[in-house]
Formats: C-alpha cells, sequence, structure tokens
C-alpha cells in the first residue's frame, strides 16, 4: 500500500484523482531551515525527513511545497499579519514554487522536485485582507492557494498540481514503483 505522509487535502485530492490505494499517516517535524540554507537543500531536507518511520513493504511518499521570492524562502504563515506580509510582497511580482517529491520503497529513498512561475496580481492592503478572511490561507506556503476563485494568482508557467503542493511530474517519473497500486490493479 502508498503511505502518503502529508496532511494536506490537496495532495490527498491529487491522489485520489489518480485512483490510487492508499492510507495517510503523516510525521510532524521541524520544519525550520537551517542557516545559510539554500531553498533547494531545505526543500531536499523537509521533502525527505517526513518519510519518517521507514516500512519495508510499503510504499511511502511525502512532499513539501516552498514558495521563494528573491532567494528567501517563505513558508506556511504563522498568523494573519505574516500572511500579510507575505501577500503585499508578493503582490504584483513573479515568484517560484518548488515542490519536492520524497520516495521510499524497500529501501530505496529517493529525491525529486519541480518548479513553476507564479505571477501576482497587483493587489492593496484592503483587497489581501479580504483574501485572507475569506480564504485563511494558514495552511499554504507563501499564504495563498493557486486554487483560490478570487486569489492573487494572476498567470502562472509550469505545472498547476507543482504550485497546489504535489509534483506530480515528478510521481509520473515513478511509475514502475506505484503502478500496482491503481485500485483495481490489485492480484
Amino acid at each position: 500500500m502508498i503511505v502518503l505522509r502529508s496532511k494536506s487535502p490537496r495532495r490527498k485530492q491529487v491522489l485520489e484523482s489518480l485512483d490510487l490505494d492508499f492510507r495517510i499517516e503523516s510525521e510532524d517535524i521541524d520544519e525550520s531551515s537551517l542557516k545559510n540554507e539554500r531553498p533547494l537543500e531545505y526543500l531536499k531536507r523537509i521533502s525527505l525527513s517526513k518519510l519518517g518511520t521507514r516500512s519495508k513493504d510499503e510504499l511511502l511518499i511525502s512532499c513539501d511545497t516552498i514558495v521563494v521570492q528573491e532567494n528567501s524562502i517563505l513558508q506556511k504563515p504563522e498568523n494573519f499579519s505574516q500572511a500579510m506580509e507575505m501577500l503585499k510582497e508578493l503582490s504584483g511580482k513573479t515568484h517560484i514554487v518548488y515542490s519536492g517529491l520524497g520516495i521510499y520503497y524497500k529501501g530505496l529513498e529517493q529525491f525529486a522536485f519541480d518548479s513553476s512561475k507564479v505571477h501576482f496580481h497587483t493587489w492593496d492592503k484592503e483587497k489581501i485582507r479580504k483574501y485572507i478572511e475569506k480564504y485563511s490561507p494558514f495552511d499554504k506556503a507563501g499564504s495563498y492557494g493557486v486554487q483560490d476563485l478570487e486569489g492573487p494568482v494572476k498567470s502562472f508557467e509550469g505545472s498547476y498540481t507543482n504550485i497546489l503542493g504535489f509534483p506530480i511530474r515528478m510521481f509520473f517519473q515513478y511509475h514502475e514503483l506505484w503502478k500496482k497500486y491503481l485500485k483495481g490493479n490489485q492480484a
């Protein structure tokens, strides 16, 4: 069976849309960045750490998503004012979203990532405040959801599911590991 090491409802939706047989068992880890840690180093460390306790017989999948603006990592906001600051910083600009994928199966640990460029509308403080009040983006890197109908995303280049938090193009590269977990494929 596939074990998804994530609490993200969006990652769950992606796996469900692929009609995979999986269960969720998230791992709580310290997601603090280390001093002088570069964004992709951070992404790899956290994605692999989220794999948690290894199991020989199960395919473990973990993900992490970061928003990078001018080489600074914007993680999930801790409160309303932090969400305001992040969205003010991103307003009218282009940033990069990286989603990392950690995979563990039968002693083999793998890491892959995808990136997408996201272009934001220019928003004033009032529009940002209303967005935060309506969508409560406190569980999202960068304080926004690409799927939000009245959200700040003007356009993007790359994978929608990557911005959503699941690097599906990278996941497809490991098809040989997970295809047996497609519903209806079990022997």
